[in-house]
């Protein structure tokens, strides 16, 4: 068999049969081996970015690793993006890269020249540090020996994307039948005694009057959400999520509190700033998180578990926190039949609950209601109750990406977005890999009139594999989450967003590509038998081109302390706590 040969069994045995593509001449062999393999598929699409955005979306629906296979040169380089999605958000992909044959190097032995071959480029080296590994192997035997690596290291430890670059002569060598199989990373492996790990949890909530956990993606991806969620309701502590993390939880959970953050709920920050004693299980605590990092959860004492140390080190200085490493795939010997001693908590309930009433799913906006606008988290509302309940949702950057985490009420949807690098752009493709995965379930995408424009090209795949996405532009006509910052900042000078910016005609584009097109101006414009249509559908969403994000915290401020401003007093509940804030 040769090495493209290989490359197609090696991923038919690890079960990845859905192979996302984008052809060239330095990765034909592998895609011509891919076809020929009959319990494999390949999907082209136009972009290499899309490619990896796709391969990103495989993990957060089922747990499996993501592949693309692309050209060398601009195919290679185009990835870059994506891949990085996958590696601050600790997804597992695989990204196969052609690359000229090794022979075109030899006449150049001793020189120092940019490219011997025809779109020569050393990815490798341009990947590393958004990559867990990767390597170009140079012999058959690297070949098998370094394939079953790469995949091993991306599953193992805080997940990631690796990358394999693969010469043309490589993919056409003979390299014998045998598969080498993947483990495992032994280096990855570190040893954890359970035992200190529950005493430790013990002892941080002993007496704890206003306990907390924090919630994040983390404990999602390892597929230990129920083991963290039994102990939470056993001992009945209120939580909160990341944005990543909201995207493994029920929400009709009676301990669950909503998101917090920098554009999270404004009832969910104020009890994360209240507590006494937070739990961060698998968060690695962001700046989008914390807001302002010397105001984050100032009255707690904080204990931090997660598997990366580096990003329990950034804590060493802090005074009020603890820090461990942990697994989440280990958490059933930690979390199972964990019976906490808490101190009085009957007001912190009481408290919490009074918070939640107010402020859980409440979306006001006092931008559509002055201008007479449709309100983008009434629209995120009607469509979430529409929607099937296992539908897969992807959610772009920018202020979509506010507007649906804000409004969103998950049961046992799949919602993600790509919350580590944020790239406009990415909703769209990943809502594709999606489809294609799991062509049996209702697909939704949220994305933005610029966010589209960014991988707009890959409507030809959407349209070419039929595939039924419901793909909705919340279109403000500019980069709005940009234009609030410029109000804040620039006196409301618009450049490069209201000004200099501009979108096609969105109705013009679904019939280019023969899709389907609704033009949403009401809230009856609306139809769940669109939604439910075997149709690939545009739906483009109009809203006032000054529409805020709501609620949303201006640069330095608490996490309390979040705009629209409230006037807080001693008669108002909310005071009760924060008033010990304000002294710190």
């Amino acid at each position: 068999m040769t090495g493209a040969e290989y490359i197609a069994k090696f991923l038919e045995k690890q079960n990845s049969k859905n192979i996302f593509v984008v052809t060239g001449g330095a990765c034909a062999f592998m895609i011509d081996a891919i076809a020929r393999n009959p319990n494999l598929n390949y999907y082209p699409f136009q972009h290499e970015q899309s490619v990896a955005m796709a391969a990103d979306s495989l993990w957060k629906i089922d747990k499996k690793v993501g592949v693309s296979i692309v050209t060398s040169g601009p195919g290679a380089t185009n990835l870059i993006t994506g891949i990085a999605c996958s590696y601050f958000d600790s997804i597992p992909t695989l990204h196969i890269t052609g690359q000229v044959n090794q022979n075109e190097k030899e006449i150049y032995a001793g020189a120092n020249v940019r490219q011997a071959g025809f779109q020569e480029t050393n990815i490798v080296d341009m990947v590393k540090p958004i990559t867990k590994y990767a390597v170009q192997v140079t012999t058959g035997e690297e070949l098998k020996v370094e394939l079953a690596k790469a995949f091993s290291i991306a599953i193992s430890g805080r997940m990631g994307p690796v990358l394999l670059d693969v010469p043309m002569d490589i993919q056409q060598l003979e390299v014998g039948e045998d598969i080498i199989e993947p483990d495992v990373y032994k280096e990855e492996i570190f040893k954890t005694d359970f035992d200190r790990i529950r005493k430790i949890i013990l002892n941080h909530f002993l007496d704890a009057d206003r306990p907390l956990v924090l919630f994040g993606a983390g404990v999602g991806l390892s597929g230990k959400s129920d083991t963290v969620l039994d102990f939470i309701n056993a001992n009945n502590i209120p939580f909160v999520t990341s944005w990543n993390g909201s995207g493994f939880i029920n929400h009709n959970e009676d301990n669950y509190y909503g998101s917090i953050g920098v554009y999270g709920n404004r009832g969910s920050n104020f009890l994360l700033q209240s507590a006494d004693k937070i739990l961060v299980v698998g968060s690695r605590l962001d700046n989008r998180q914390r807001g302002n990092v010397k105001k984050f959860a100032p009255l707690a004492h904080t204990l931090v578990l997660d598997i990366d140390q580096g990003e329990l080190d950034k804590h060493k200085n802090d005074k009020n926190y603890k820090c461990e490493r942990f697994d989440f795939r280990n958490s059933n010997p930690v979390f199972n039949d964990l019976d906490l001693i808490l101190g009085n908590t009957s007001p912190w309930l009481e408290y919490c609950k009074k918070i939640k009433n107010k402020y859980f799913g409440i979306c006001p906006s006092s931008s559509a209601k002055k201008y007479g606008s449709l309100n983008p988290y009434d629209v995120v509302k009607d469509i979430n109750s529409k929607i099937k309940d296992d539908a897969i949702v992807t959610v772009d950057d920018g202020a979509n990406l506010c507007w649906v985490f804000q409004a969103f009420h998950r049961t046992n949807q799949i919602i993600y977005t790509a919350g580590g690098n944020s790239p406009m752009g990415y909703s769209f493709p990943a809502a594709i890999g999606a489809a294609i995965h799991s062509h049996d379930r209702q697909i939704i995408c949220f994305t933005g009139d610029g966010s589209i424009q960014m991988n707009i090209q890959d409507l030809q795949t959407m349209s070419h594999l039929k595939l039924p996405i419901k793909l909705f532009i919340l279109n403000n006509f500019g980069y709005g989450i940009i234009k609030q910052f410029q109000d804040t900042w620039f006196e409301g000078r618009y450049e490069a967003t209201g000004n200099g910016y501009s979108q096609p005609d969105f109705e013009k584009i679904a019939h280019a590509y023969e899709l389907g097109y609704r033009k949403i101006e009401s809230m009856k414009d609306i139809l769940k038998s669109d939604l439910d249509s075997n149709s690939g559908i545009i739906f483009d969403v109009i809203l006032h081109p000054n529409t805020l994000i709501e609620p949303k915290i201006d640069s330095g401020n608490p996490l309390h302390n979040m705009f629209p401003y409230l006037e807080l007093n001693d008669q108002s509940f909310e005071h009760k706590y924060i008033k010990e804030l304000n002294e710190k």
